[in-house]
């Protein structure tokens, strides 16, 4: 490296920015090129002033705090004008002793004003640090009630984690009620709810007119379009409606309000197709754009790499591939990576195909010399509680990690820890790596530009690519792109999102007819909303009841009310019977669960779904779903997979009980199942002149399959994600013998993650 040419580049880009011939994010590539070159250079006395220099005139003094991670001495021992005023200009970026934003994170900041009705929209790369600057705001507003919203349950217990266990954080414990569950019975003056989106419609329905939001955020706020969900396939799919119904209850009356989210393009006004439902909603709601999109804090280098026998990607890393085919292409890539002690993230569209390329590269041996005694703790334990022959076991053997939707959550988020930490080389996932997880990859290996059998758009590449790289961690990242079309969805013509309840053109589903103003109504969507109104009154059905699970409409509810109607007395005794059963020992009475099931089988739109109720095997007595749910119940995850790998491999064993659990039962049953509960409460509380909340129902069974777990400390566990044994302990905590006796006979991780979650659980009592 010619560190004086490489640095009058950096100055004639900062000149040119002064003179107003390029953009500030212009200028933080320019500036942040420059530290990736030289980071591992020798740098002297007057290079340090150089670049504290630099990276204060672009506004991001932590550049210059990331050279220590790369072991240069970043210590001046003498002070010119220039050094004297960078270091004046950093300690204006200072948030407290130790912590520090950098120029246009603060921005954000100072927008927010006590005296005024503070509404923004965030749209910013994935290395600008969207979360960092929300924490800022609370402490700077001095909120009394803040709601944030994640797109996940790993997302939230992340920020649990931070807000409970962290140094810098202790701010937000001292202050704040910190509340996680839906079903909160006592509120202090100051209260921070952190939940999913459909987490805080359940609250508000449970807690109509109990708290005033100061202060709400809600992050990923793509996902109110169906367009951008990140599914890896198509199927019944509700979050877009749940978004929606989250930003129109978190707008109540003078709260404040940022919306967030990574990529988001805008539609050009000027262009033919322009679609202005985003922007009457964004006007309508006093919510200002902030487009920080470009605003790369941490570079990214495209390397499309097709039929090329050489390939120079920069002066660490080149290729003289020997082969074309992808695998192969693949292989090389990762071993030359490894040369150099970096980590990558391997992306493919698929779960099939992220488990066949571990196979692939498990049979390659390029990984044989790992070692996994940093981490043997946790193959032992999934080995024990699974399969030493699943594929996930044997891929981390070798120091790779696979992720996504179908491996169990604990384990994903064990996965993602040691890939971190330095102790996985590979990771190997779908899109799931975008939905909120942090990682901390150099490298981006593309190897598919779809996800599942959709192809991606330019949002969801820019989102897959804003994995290489991460902020504090690198200044650069590399996007390797093996043979594909990814890059076309990278440079394709950008796609504006859309707000469908503030546009009269898009068809509106049965529930967006009631959360979109007349306006936006056609007059058959009136028509539609008048007659399902109609339908309810003359069912006497109340508000109250029709505004419980939000996310499915009230025609399914009607449907299922008259389905309820209809049954006969020995079918509501069969009911009661189940009820009975889930009580006492939290598993399902046969035939009441059948009942049930025929009653919801009407609104069940979801084929797997309707195969698991229909199908009843030779006897054609008990649905597939009656016996799968009394496994799950008596046997837990584990025991459904031991019962499955009788007839199946234990790979198929796992990925098919993790679909089950994960995607079926605490989802769309659940949902289901829930309404019936409402339904069949309020019939029973008009018959026997009971009030709704007196009439007991399958509440408890609905608590099980949503969280796994019935207790406050169990849900809060369950969220964090730990193995099995460990929330046996949590649920069985009024049994101390017990209790004892399960901690007793924890494995040596399962006891690590024990005294993980301990603190976080006596943090949040």
């Amino acid at each position: 490296m010619d560190k004086i040419e490489e640095a009058a580049t950096v100055i004639v880009s900062l000149n040119n920015y002064r003179d107003g011939h390029i953009k500030d994010y212009d200028l933080i590539k320019s500036v942040c090129a420059y530290f990736d070159k030289i980071k591992n250079e020798e740098i002297t006395e007057h290079d340090k002033k150089f670049l504290i220099y630099i990276c204060n005139a672009v506004g991001i003094p932590h550049f210059y705090d990331l050279l220590g991670k790369f072991n240069q001495n970043t210590e001046i021992d003498n002070f010119d004008l220039n050094t004297l005023s960078s270091v004046i200009y950093e300690s204006t970026l200072y948030l407290d002793l130790q912590n520090k934003a950098h120029k246009y994170q603060k921005q954000i900041l100072n927008l927010f004003s006590r005296d005024k009705l503070n509404r923004y929209f965030l749209s910013a790369s994935t290395s600008f640090g969207k979360t960092h600057i929300v924490f800022e705001i609370i402490k700077k507003m001095n909120y009394t009630n803040v709601v944030l919203i994640f797109p996940t349950i790993a997302l939230l217990s992340e920020n649990l984690e931070k807000l409970i266990s962290d140094v810098s954080y202790s701010y937000f414990r001292e202050k704040y009620s910190i509340h996680t569950l839906s079903e909160v019975t006592e509120f202090a003056d100051n209260n921070l709810f952190i939940y999913t989106p459909e987490r805080f419609l359940s609250f508000k329905e449970k807690n109509t007119n109990t708290i005033a939001f100061n202060f709400a955020f809600i992050d990923e706020i793509y996902k109110i379009d169906n367009e951008y969900l990140l599914d890896e396939e198509i199927k019944e799919n509700e979050r877009d409606v749940a978004y929606r119904l989250s930003v129109f209850y978190a707008f109540e009356k003078n709260v404040d309000v940022l919306l967030a989210g990574p990529y988001i393009e805008f539609y050009n006004k000027d262009k033919k197709g322009y679609n202005s439902s985003f922007d009457d909603f964004l006007s309508k709601n006093n919510i200002t754009l902030l487009n920080y999109n470009r605003f790369e804090i941490v570079n990214k280098a495209y390397n499309n790499i097709k039929t090329k026998k050489h390939v120079e990607v920069d002066s660490q890393l080149q290729f003289e591939f020997q082969t074309n085919g992808k695998t192969d292409r693949l292989i090389e890539i990762l071993k030359q990576i490894k040369a150099i002690d970096e980590n990558s993230i391997v992306y493919c569209a698929t779960r099939a195909y992220a488990e066949s390329y571990a196979s692939n590269i498990l049979e390659s041996k390029v990984f044989d010399s790992h070692l996994d005694k940093n981490y043997s703790e946790f193959i032992n334990h999934i080995s024990k509680n699974f399969n030493e022959d699943w594929i996930v076991v044997n891929s981390l053997k070798k120091g790779i990690g696979i992720h996504h939707g179908l491996v169990p959550k604990y384990i994903q988020k064990e996965i993602i820890s040691l890939f971190n930490n330095g102790y996985l080389n590979t990771l190997i996932s779908t899109t799931t790596i975008t939905e909120g997880v942090n990682t901390s990859a150099k490298n981006l290996i593309v190897l598919h530009s779809k996800k599942g059998d959709k192809e991606l758009k330019k949002f969801d590449a820019k989102n897959i690519a804003g994995r290489a790289g991460r902020f504090l961690y690198h200044y650069s990242g590399r996007v390797i792109v093996l043979q594909n079309d990814f890059m076309k969805a990278i440079e394709a013509e950008p796609e504006g999102i859309k707000h469908k309840n503030y546009d009269l053109q898009a068809p509106k589903d049965e529930i967006d007819l009631f959360y979109s103003s007349d306006e936006y109504l056609s007059e058959s969507d009136k028509l539609r909303k008048t007659d399902i109104s109609n339908e309810q009154i003359k069912r006497g059905i109340p508000h109250e009841i029709f505004n419980l699970y939000k996310v499915v409409s009230r025609l399914d509810k009607i449907t299922i009310y008259d389905e309820i109607k209809k049954l006969t007395n020995s079918e509501i005794d069969y009911i009661k019977g189940l009820i009975r059963t889930i009580n006492f020992k939290m598993d399902i009475d046969y035939d009441g669960f059948q009942v049930i099931l025929k009653v919801i089988r009407p609104i069940v739109k979801n084929q797997k779904l309707q195969f698991l109720i229909d199908y009843k095997g030779q006897a054609n007595e008990y649905s597939t779903l009656t016996h799968l749910t009394h496994f799950y119940l008596t046997g837990g995850f584990l025991g459904s997979v031991k019962y499955k790998m009788r007839s199946m491999s234990v790979d198929k064993a796992i990925s098919e009980t993790a679909e089950f659990v994960y995607n079926t039962l605490k989802y769309q049953v659940v949902k289901y199942l829930g309404v019936f509960n409402i339904m069949y409460r309020f019939i029973q509380s008009q018959e026997t002149n009971k009030s709704f909340d007196e009439v007991t129902g399958i509440d408890r069974l609905l608590v099980k399959l949503e969280y796994n777990a019935l207790t406050d400390y169990g849900r809060i566990a369950s969220d964090y994600g730990v193995p099995a044994n460990v929330l046996d302990y949590y649920e069985n905590l009024d049994d101390k013998a017990k209790s004892a006796k399960l901690k007793s006979n924890f494995d040596p991780y399962e006891k690590s993650i024990f005294d993980k979650v301990e603190k976080i659980i006596k943090g949040s009592d």
